[in-house]
């Protein structure tokens, strides 16, 4: 007999604190009526596909491992492609909700889906109830005043309030990806970093970050450039971790980079040297702020 699901369905970028309670109500329908769990998402996000100015606030190495450790049954991540975007809203819901052996369906209010977002609440009230299946449309989760979305956090990203960011999504903010070769210029100008792999996409902020990570189960703190290198004239976004007080090798590990709070902006300079300078002063202004974040 086939598998029956509890569902819930969105990009779920960030992971925040109004998609976990919709995780939640899957995972107790689930348990409650003997069915598995299932979150139904995407990659790329529509608004990468259509090349929107809207950019990610997780990779999808972080959105998936964190989804797995909810104990969800189920990740579909859908290829969003021109296929994908030209489905009916009927289409949709017969394919992914319907073949797919969904019961249960949480969403939020502002759901859309379909070709060219067609399809509303009203539209999926209509196919659940012809169809039987439970639909449940959730209602906002606020912090303060405020209604806590994927856009409320890449405001405070953008403005490098990470101890707001943490509230929205109650755990830090972290990127992580392997530890990849690079060019190399960090050697060249004496100050070696770990260059990270970040699946070539772009990510809603940028600059120079004091940041901690974890090597071989001991915490380091470390100065992160993360965006692009506009004084080698490189515009493609990147992450470069500068650890502190640490010398070794650690090609091909994965590594995970919390953010702490933000040094600067990112500044094209004119020489290198002008470049190692500012590093220098990167360095000093990092590590007068290490004693808020000593334990």
């Amino acid at each position: 007999m086939p598998d029956k699901f509890s569902a819930t369905i969105g990009n779920f970028d960030g992971i925040h604190r109004g998609h976990m309670k919709l995780i939640s109500h899957v995972l107790s329908y689930a348990e409650k009526n003997n069915t598995k769990s299932k979150v139904i998402t995407f990659n790329p996000y529509p608004f990468e596909y259509f090349k929107r100015d809207k950019k990610r606030i997780l990779a999808n190495t972080d959105k998936i491992q964190l989804l797995n450790d909810l104990s969800i049954d189920s990740v579909d991540s859908i290829k969003f492609d021109e296929v994908f975007r030209s489905l009916t809203a009927e289409e949709f819901f017969q394919k992914y909700i319907l073949d797919a052996g969904v019961v249960y369906l949480i969403v939020g209010k502002d759901f859309k889906f379909g070709i060219d977002r067609t399809g509303d609440i009203s539209t999926l009230k209509d196919l659940c109830k012809q169809n039987s299946i439970v639909l449940e449309v959730a209602e906002d989760v606020l912090h303060g005043e405020d209604k806590i979305s994927s856009t409320l956090i890449r405001s405070h990203l953008e403005k490098g309030e990470f101890s707001e960011v943490s509230k929205l999504l109650e755990r830090p903010y972290q990127i992580t990806g392997k530890v990849i070769s690079g060019e190399n210029i960090g050697k060249r100008i004496s100050t070696p970093t770990a260059n990270i792999d970040i699946d070539n996409v772009d990510f809603c902020f940028s600059g120079v970050f004091l940041c901690k990570t974890n090597v071989n189960q001991k915490n380091y703190f470390c100065i992160v450039n993360f965006g692009p290198k506009p004084t080698f004239n490189d515009y493609r976004q990147s992450l470069e971790a500068h650890i502190l007080d640490f010398n070794e090798n650690i090609y091909d590990q994965i590594l995970s980079v919390e953010f702490l709070c933000k040094i600067r902006d990112q500044i094209k300079f004119n020489s290198i040297d002008d470049l190692k300078n500012q590093i220098q002063k990167d360095k000093e202004k990092a590590e007068s702020l290490l004693k808020d974040y000593e334990q």
